[in-house]
């Protein structure tokens, strides 16, 4: 019997084009449903409730907040893929009832100083802010509170989500009950 002499298939025949990419990647691109290179908010909560955890209008908004750590209105590939590597992942995007009203109070001093309602302060208004988090116990007296390393866009400016994406990072948000 003689065998015959095979050529390797291309790797674009495989399935996933041939190459091993990474699970978030594939599931970011699954339900980028419009291919625009983000994740819009209802193509969020899909994603969510296919993997078992459905999310309120409340709680996608929340998860909106949480994701976008630089605040630009939309879920990047790297910020989803950020999220997706941790292990309690949907656990971070519904807050009980404290951690809801920490986000309220932050929520109320910010919009305070941002009167032309944009959702972004300076760096003057960044340190009137820092007085009046520490005045409502949000912030500890001895906490590192720097404008540059929470500026993650380097856009000289805070805007809201990449406070609030601070305020994940050092624990506050996170820190109650955890489940």
């Amino acid at each position: 019997m003689s065998y015959k002499q095979t050529t390797p298939l291309a790797p674009r025949l495989f399935a996933f084009g041939g190459s091993t990419k990474p699970v978030s990647e594939l599931i970011f691109k699954k339900y980028d449903l419009d291919e625009n290179g983000s994740i819009e908010l209802e193509e969020l909560r899909n994603l969510c409730y296919d993997m078992g955890c459905y999310l309120s209008d409340k709680d996608l908004i929340w998860a909106r907040t949480f994701l976008d750590k630089d605040g630009d209105g939309r879920i990047s590939y790297p910020e989803f893929a950020a999220w997706w590597k941790t292990s309690n992942r949907f656990h971070y995007l519904k807050l009980d009832s404290k951690q809801m009203n920490i986000i309220h109070k932050i929520c109320e001093i910010y919009r305070s100083y941002d009167q032309q309602n944009k959702g972004i302060l300076d760096k003057t208004k960044f340190q009137s802010l820092k007085t009046d988090l520490l005045k409502h116990n949000i912030l500890k007296e001895n906490q590192p509170f720097n404008f540059d390393e929470i500026d993650r866009s380097h856009d000289g400016k805070i805007n809201f989500n990449e406070l609030i994406a601070w305020f994940v990072d050092i624990g506050l948000l996170t820190m109650f009950d955890e489940k």
